[in-house]
């Protein structure tokens, strides 16, 4: 059967595709990799916050070297002290802020290999086909969803950047804002269709050619995977696994229809 979507049928398609994959992960025991990505995640926060309070120690210490002063009473010195204290509590929001943005990308990258099984896994449960394990395959896999996520990485911040220059303008601003909102979900979803392109023996090439032609898939899954992700503690935990599910059955769904 030969049947074309649309845009908005596909990008409501990547969001219905959620619905299936939560029961689905439960159903077929696949919420087995909820551990690994417990751990995987819990370990990315606390070395994230580690790191963000050692940077934000050193560089407050470092500030600070250049307006230290020999009066240590009165005035200067409780000065001194609030100044202090806001600059602590402001690097740390900088450095917060600049983790977070970065976390669901560092996240996707230690995940691939989980990711990439989990979308595997899915597919055989569907069809019924097995993918025999290879692990000289199994780790280029892993490389590529890598690379994916890297390169998807350079090219979302390499947009962020350059609206820098635009967003102070009305109008042209706020949907400068939006069209960052957008590539971001595109740029997620396209990681999450690539575990099935990989296994299609798509080059790199052929799957950026596929995922937009299949575009409004791809931001649908990666605007559901965003509002996980924004859930505190526990939505990276939940967006990694059921991310590559969703998007290996709505893909399927579409191959089915064309």
């Amino acid at each position: 059967m030969n049947q074309q979507l649309s845009f908005f049928q596909k990008f409501g398609l990547g969001i219905k595709s959620y619905g299936k994959a939560f029961s689905f992960v439960f159903e077929k025991g696949l919420w087995i990799y909820f551990i690994y990505t417990i751990v995987i995640a819990g370990l990315l926060t606390f070395f994230g916050f580690q790191l963000v309070r050692v940077f934000t120690d050193w560089l407050e210490g470092l500030i600070m070297s250049y307006f230290s002063s020999d009066i240590q009473t009165g005035w200067l010195s409780f000065l001194g002290d609030f100044l202090r204290l806001l600059l602590s509590i402001g690097l740390k929001i900088l450095f917060f802020f600049i983790f977070s943005t970065f976390s669901k990308y560092i996240l996707l990258i230690l995940m691939s290999p989980i990711m990439s099984l989990l979308s595997e896994r899915t597919e055989e449960i569907i069809t019924g086909k097995v993918y025999p394990f290879q692990f000289k395959l199994f780790i280029k896999n892993i490389f590529r969803g890598v690379m994916i996520a890297l390169r998807n990485m350079c090219i979302e911040f390499s947009f962020i950047f350059l609206s820098f220059f635009v967003c102070w303008i009305p109008v042209i601003g706020w949907a400068c804002a939006l069209f960052l909102l957008i590539i971001s979900y595109y740029f997620y979803g396209f990681s999450m269709m690539d575990y099935v392109n990989e296994r299609r023996k798509k080059g790199v090439s052929q799957s950026v050619s596929y995922v937009r032609k299949h575009k409004g898939l791809a931001i649908g899954n990666g605007f559901i995977f965003s509002l996980l992700f924004s859930i505190p503690f526990i939505g990276g935990m939940i967006a990694t696994v059921v991310a590559p599910v969703a998007a290996c059955i709505a893909v399927m769904d579409i191959e089915s229809r064309e």
